[in-house]
């Protein structure tokens, strides 16, 4: 399935990550990321995609009870440990499930909507906000961690990579 093999392709691209990048520069804080790390935004990518995986099974999702770890934010190795249990769990998804998507987008309240949603378009968000944040976390590699070498596509949306490829081919 299309949303899954995209879904391993981008985890995969992280767990690489987290093999060449050092812990130092893993959690660096940086002006470029807004004070923020490396570590932090695969944090933020992996609770999201664990809050999926754990939610899939309750058929209920709610990104905003996500935990905020310290270690995966300071740790590539727990990381890359995530990284392989969202990578399994990929590898055993073949069914399109209905979910309960739970969010909040008041400022102010505590209520709590719910609105139907199912797996695989959780599955696209997920992809589609780690490409996000893996786009943020390429300028920082590019400017402060050169030396370290991702995929040409790492940060770069499906759709980016096809227009440049026809592009290129005119």
């Amino acid at each position: 399935m299309q949303i899954i093999n995209a879904s391993k392709e981008i985890c995969t691209q992280l767990f690489h990550l987290c093999e060449n990048l050092k812990k130092d520069e893993y959690s660096h804080c940086s002006s470029l990321l807004l004070g923020s790390s490396i570590g932090k935004h695969m944090r933020h990518i992996i609770e999201f995609f664990d809050i999926l995986r754990e939610g899939s099974e309750l058929g209920e999702i709610n990104y905003d009870t996500r935990v905020r770890s310290i270690q995966i934010e300071n740790e590539p190795l727990v990381a890359k440990e995530r990284l392989a249990l969202i990578l399994a769990w990929l590898e055993e998804s073949s069914v399109n499930k209905n979910l309960s998507l739970y969010l909040n987008f008041d400022q102010d309240s505590g209520a709590v909507k719910q609105v139907k949603s199912n797996l695989m378009r959780e599955l696209a968000y997920n992809l589609e906000h780690a490409i996000h944040h893996m786009a943020l976390i390429r300028i920082a590699l590019n400017q402060q961690f050169p030396h370290v070498k991702v995929d040409a596509n790492f940060g770069v949306a499906y759709s980016t990579i096809r227009y440049n490829k026809d592009q290129c081919a005119h």
